[in-house]
């Protein structure tokens, strides 16, 4: 399944499938964004299929702006595997 953002009010739903085909483009989109803002709020409770690929983009994301004093939140409700993928990211002080 390919993977879709729509923006409302500042919010980027993203749909569909986070992996290895889709993976790049998610993470060059929103880097494309953090460039521009300073702030960035994206839902993946829609998101159907995750892989490393896909947890990858969104840690790297997150570190990007964390090291560029960027706000990134990740909102959603999400499978126990994302969360827990997630939880692991670690920035270094």
């Amino acid at each position: 399944m390919a993977l879709t953002i729509k923006e409302n009010h500042g919010v980027y739903s993203v749909v569909g499938s986070l992996n290895a085909t889709t993976a790049t483009n998610f993470q060059m989109y929103f880097e494309n964004i953090l460039n521009t803002s300073d702030t960035l709020t994206i839902d993946i409770g829609n998101i159907e299929e995750i892989n490393t690929n896909g947890i990858n983009a969104i840690k790297t994301l997150y570190v990007n702006a964390k090291t560029t004093d960027k706000h990134l939140l990740i909102i959603g409700n999400v499978s126990e595997h994302i969360y827990n993928s997630l939880q692991t990211i670690k920035i270094a002080a």
